[in-house]
């Protein structure tokens, strides 16, 4: 059920964390979008009339009451913010949320309208209709003055489109929240619907289309609509491309839109959620003045419930062939919806029992026969339209040569829930375990849960919205029962990924090779297979000791508890947030690791062997809100233990004693090895931008290498490369270690003393100048790579100077200016690609900044004379709103941490951003901050001069990049090119 914590190679950990950061404001999987944005209509196009939102309209709503209903949702005891639920006369559902210590309002509205209702023969109409809402308003007619207004916040925007709802969410910096909501509220008032922009956007929604083109999850989707009832709304293209939205003879697309909007966008269809530091009262009263002209419309029809699959299709037995290298099997059983249960929850139980990854659980016997890597299991929800419940494995070699036999344990599993697994005690622990989690709830970001809360709206009663996932009341075996009689062998849809796969049938749009197979009967596993499997014991783990300690240390920042030549430890005792949990974290520094390929590769797969051996103890812990992780990293290795502080002693010194001495299985290690292997080849199936992006470090960065070079050294690493990796990489070792939380000093020191025992020996090596980074790249170096891929992409990285606090305030402002105006140039404007996107990216801590395309029409030599023009035309308009984006800057910087990871987290950051030879100093952010307030105008655009000069920058792209006449110099050789030039010596 859970996704065990994999050793991330530091280049994947670096893309995909700032990847993932980005793309949280700026790209969503599966039929969303980027918030869209346009250039200032030179003719305002009202569509307020047309779709009946007239003065009258707005009027006759105004003078009703404002509030119909009023509730007080339940909240945690640890949650100080304030909540109040609300419903418009309109019929518009409302939660406010109060906090006067937030430093991000934030802002969410969830319409119960998407692609289920495109037209027929308009599909992606619902998507395309969410890229129009940011186009321009009636009373905000240009149509990128709510990005701009936003970006100037220091906030974010963006919006998705799902089979039955649509999300639209903001976040602002507090000051701006009562602007952002004016505005946000006129696209469910007055959208403009420009034409010129209908024409426009079209391109984009076919970028995004085309650039997931070679996507596994949308190819694997598209076979499942293929095979489903053509009826049901889940087969059903969501995403649109210039076919679905073409204008017709007599049927214009901006047409159709305006009607979707008016059939479909109605108050009462609608739930939406804001949180800022304002008073619940002023909340209220800007959220009254602003949604109550959004009018209510009279319902449409209902469509009639349709089965996801016809009658006998089932059982129904699919072969598809991926992109990349996947083996995955997966078993989906048609259920009824089982939302109106929260109170009960049956199939988080069930999948509770059967996702477990305990000792003699389904994953431990399927690991155990060879068969398996990992499993989840867990309910895929169609809203309305249906539910079913899913087990999803991912195979080994030997698993996907006899899926009979993988799907003959799965049902042997499930019998085994029918016969044993229908005890009260189970559903009491999870309740138990549910209730601890909902008491010391901690805040989260105030975006990502205005999010989870608009659609909670559509879900639960106003009272439970705060804690229906939590809630476990009513244990109901006969239900429990009822749900598990729907997982049988009659009733289910496999679907296998095989990357060999030879198939004639192809699904619609994305050209998925298939084969339907007729399913043969399951396999009886011998008595002695069966009793391999049992289900859990009770959770050794859960916290029995909750109390807060009482402060005996008054210290702001931490204090360094022990400074030994091999060992340091600081420590700090949290009297911030005041709950029962700690996070401890631990660097090991050693000369082993990141000598070379061989010795990096090595630390991966003895950490992934490690993390392996540990599942099956650990999982329980998991499951009690006590986590860990190992990463294999350039330095050496990075162990985290965080959550409830009862059992953490407990836990690390199990960790500890499996990275000493671990059991090392041969019978474990070639499906270890094969899945990090598989794992590193299929970055080479990636979209071409993030191919782009896994080259970057590696052209770099020392000691780096190309994921393909890491998949051939794993191939030729064996086990006793393992064994005599073990026994070294503790020698002459250095180690930093933070405890910080609900631990007392002494309990810190003898954690300490167990990490030093257990991963120092001897005297410790000066390793410095292990790490560095290439800082002379000039002469407009660029590295051609070949993707299989439509799409080209260009990646564009400016280095900094030097990594003075001076330079980082500069580039930190400079990116937070162009990221908008680049984005609308390249994207909105001349609607060059989907992907598009400028930001700040440093590596290894030395400031840089990376400027992003993917096209399906434009080559890289194109992108790169449309990434000069922007540049060329930036002195125009650079610094003219200094101060708005240098408040923005400061916004973020000064945001103080909003749980205890986060805080443990920037202490951490400082602690591991100087070598055993510097000085941690906590006071960085403050250094900067101080930095970033002396930047003016004429220093910007200085700045922005030499960080963007085409002699001081390294170009990545997927084909040629200059014109034949420019000096360029092509990167081939990456050894030789690291060893060239300056270099930034990483602490």
């Amino acid at each position: 059920m859970k996704i065990m914590a994999q050793p991330k190679h530091y280049l994947s950990a670096l893309l995909f964390w700032w990847v993932a950061s980005f793309f949280s404001v700026q790209v969503l999987a599966q039929a969303s979008s980027e918030p869209s944005q346009v250039a200032p209509v030179a003719n305002k196009d009202i569509v307020a009339a047309a779709v009946g939102l007239t003065d009258e309209a707005s009027i006759a709503a105004s003078a009703e009451p404002s509030i119909v209903q009023s509730v007080v949702p339940v909240k945690s005891a640890n949650d100080e913010r304030d909540y109040k639920y609300i419903e418009l006369a309109n019929g518009l559902k409302v939660l406010l949320i109060s906090d006067p210590s937030t430093q991000e309002s934030a802002a969410s509205l969830q319409v119960a309208v998407g692609s289920a209702q495109d037209p027929e023969g308009r599909e992606g109409l619902a998507h395309f209709l969410e890229h129009m809402l940011f186009l321009g308003t009636e009373k905000y007619p240009e149509a990128d003055a709510y990005p701009q207004y936003i970006a100037k916040s220091g906030g974010s925007h963006n919006a998705y489109t799902s089979l039955d709802h649509t999300n639209y969410f903001l976040s602002v910096r507090p000051d701006f929240l009562a602007g952002a909501i004016d505005r946000f509220a006129q696209f469910f008032i007055a959208p403009l619907f420009t034409e010129a922009y209908v024409n426009r956007e079209k391109e984009a929604v076919q970028a995004e289309f085309l650039a997931k083109i070679k996507d596994d999850s949308r190819r694997s989707h598209s076979v499942f609509q293929a095979v489903i009832n053509p009826n049901h709304p889940a087969a059903r293209f969501t995403v649109g491309n210039l076919d679905t939205l073409a204008d017709k003879p007599n049927e214009k697309i901006r047409d159709l839109l305006i009607d979707f909007y008016r059939r479909y966008y109605s108050a009462d269809q609608m739930s939406l959620v804001v949180l800022g530091r304002e008073s619940l009262a002023e909340l209220e009263r800007m959220v009254t003045e602003h949604f109550n002209a959004v009018v209510q419309l009279p319902r449409p029809e209902t469509p009639s419930a349709q089965p996801l699959f016809l009658p006998d299709a089932l059982p129904l037995e699919v072969r598809y062939r991926p992109e990349q290298e996947l083996r995955e099997l997966r078993l989906s059983f048609p259920v009824p919806d089982s939302r109106s249960y929260f109170y009960e929850k049956p199939l988080t139980q069930i999948a509770n029992l059967l996702g477990h990854e305990g000792r003699s659980s389904l994953l431990s016997a399927l690991k155990a026969e060879g068969l398996a890597e990992s499993l989840w299991a867990g309910e895929n929800d169609f809203g309305p339209y249906g539910s079913s419940f899913v087990v999803s494995v991912a195979l080994t070699e030997k698993g996907q040569n006899n899926p009979e036999l993988v799907k003959a344990w799965i049902f042997a599993a499930i019998d085994t829930i029918k016969r044993d697994g229908l005890e009260r005690w189970r559903f009491d622990e999870l309740k138990q375990l549910a209730d601890i989690s909902f008491r010391f709830q901690e805040k989260r970001s105030p975006a990502s849960l205005v999010q989870s809360l608009a659609r909670n709206l559509h879900l639960y009663p106003a009272p439970e919205v705060l804690r229906a996932g939590y809630i476990y009341e009513g244990f109901d075996q006969n239900l429990l029962q009822f749900y598990l009689d729907y997982l049988r062998p009659d009733n289910v849809f496999v679907l296998q990924a095989d990357d060999k796969l030879e198939a004639q049938q192809l699904s619609p749009l994305y050209d998925t090779p298939y084969l339907v197979q007729q399913p043969k009967p399951v396999l009886t596993l011998a008595v002695e297979q069966r009793s391999q499997l049992k289900l859990p014991t009770p959770n050794p783990f859960v916290p029995g000791r909750l109390q807060v300690r009482d402060t005996v240390s008054k210290n702001k920042l931490p204090e360094r508890l022990i400074a030994e030549p091999n060992l340091r430890l600081w420590y700090m005792q949290d009297s911030q947030f005041d709950l029962p949990k700690s996070v401890i974290r631990i660097q090991l520094r050693s000369p082993a690791v990141g000598v070379d390929i061989q010795t990096r590769v090595q630390a991966e797969l003895y950490v992934a062997m490690v993390l392996d051996e540990l599942n099956e103890y650990s999982y329980p812990a998991f499951l009690a809100g006590l986590g860990f992780d190992v990463q294999a990293t350039a330095r050496g290795l990075d162990i985290t233990v965080a959550g409830y502080n009862d059992r953490q002693g407990l836990l690390l010194t199990e960790v500890l004693e499996a990275l000493v001495s671990p059991r090392l299985e041969s019978s474990r290690f070639a499906n270890v090895r094969g899945e990090l292997m598989r794992r590193a080849r299929n970055g080479d199936k990636q979209p071409p931008y993030i191919q782009l992006f896994q080259q970057l470090v590696p052209t770099l960065y020392e000691p780096a290498w190309p994921s393909a070079e890491i998949a051939d050294a794993m191939g030729n690493t064996g086990l006793a490369d393992l064994k005599n990796f073990g026994r070294k990489f503790s020698l002459n070792s250095q180690v930093d270690m933070l405890v910080y939380g609900n631990l007392l000093p002494a309990e810190a020191r003898q954690l300490a003393t167990l990490v030093g025992q257990q991963l120092t020996q001897g005297r410790p090596i000066n390793q410095k100048g292990k790490l560095k980074l290439l800082t002379s790249a000039r002469g407009g170096y660029e590295r051609q790579l070949s993707v299989q891929h439509n799409d080209n992409a260009l990646v564009i990285y400016h280095q900094a100077d030097s990594d003075r606090y001076s330079d980082r305030a500069h580039l930190l402002l400079l990116a937070q200016s162009i990221r908008t105006p680049f984005f609308n140039s390249i994207r909105t404007e001349q609607q060059l690609g989907y992907v598009v996107f400028a930001g700040a990216m440093p590596i290894a801590d030395y400031p840089g900044l990376v400027l992003v395309a993917q096209s399906p029409h434009a080559d890289a030599r194109q992108l790169r004379a449309a990434f000069d023009d922007f540049v060329s035309q930036m002195p125009e308009w650079l610094a003219d709103d200094l101060d708005l984006q240098r408040s923005a800057v400061l916004a973020q910087l000064q945001e103080k941490p909003k749980n205890l990871a986060e805080q443990a987290g920037r202490y951490w950051d400082e602690i591991a951003a100087v070598g055993p030879a510097g000085k941690v100093d906590f006071k960085r952010r403050k250094k900067l901050i101080k930095a970033l307030k002396q930047v003016n105008a004429v220093t910007l655009r200085t700045f922005a001069y030499r960080l963007f000069d085409p002699e001081r920058r390294l170009v990545l792209g997927t084909g040629p990049m200059a014109t034949e006449a420019e000096p360029v110099t092509k990167v081939t050789d990456l050894t030789s090119f690291k060893a060239s030039g300056k270099h930034y010596i990483v602490p």
